[in-house]
């Protein structure tokens, strides 16, 4: 296994292990025992657990941006939105972002262009979700981009713990909705 390969193993690993059990699961022996590594395997990879966190804060921070970009290309980008709210809610991925980004003490340089892409990828969607309804922003676009990411990460958040039924889900969508319709034109 390459370098490459075996950081990328112990990052899926981390995401997993957060994902499933949550961050307070995520000591560095759990991590490597899930990577199927030794302990000094992972160390030699990540210079300790805050060098692992920023990997993996930085990996899902992309997957999610990804995500969103892929969503403002679709040809239906409210039903693409919708999608992924629900996928979101189910991974845990972006939860796990979030609660590493408010419990950990992470330096500003690793998050502030991780949130700045992620703001620049929603107001994509933003711009496409409006455009879909033949609609102007009211507002800068990219207000409504951060809009739509805080709801994005509200219903990931929820949803891990529990308190987010497919039903309420499907009313926060709505709100996005007609949220969009009253600052389109």
């Amino acid at each position: 296994m390459s370098r490459a390969e075996a950081a990328e193993r112990i990052t899926r690993a981390a995401i997993a292990l957060g994902t499933a059990e949550g961050v307070g699961a995520m000591s560095l022996q759990a991590i490597a025992r899930t990577a199927d590594v030794s302990k000094a395997l992972l160390l030699y990879h990540f210079a300790g657990k805050t060098a692992l966190v920023r990997a993996v804060v930085e990996a899902l921070a992309q997957s999610s941006e990804t995500r969103l970009r892929r969503a403002a290309s679709a040809s239906d980008a409210m039903d693409a939105w919708r999608t992924l709210a629900r996928t979101e809610a189910a991974s845990g991925e972006l939860a796990l972002l979030t609660a590493l980004a408010l419990e950990l003490e992470l330096e500003p340089e690793t998050l502030v262009p991780l949130r700045a892409a992620r703001e620049t990828a929603a107001t994509l969607l933003a711009t496409a979700l409006l455009a879909g309804l033949r609609l102007e922003p009211r507002v800068p676009a990219v207000m409504i981009g951060r809009l739509l990411l805080r709801q994005l990460d509200g219903i990931a958040a929820s949803a891990t713990r529990g308190g987010l039924s497919a039903s309420a889900l499907e009313s926060e969508l709505d709100v996005a909705a007609l949220a969009l319709l009253a600052l389109g034109r």
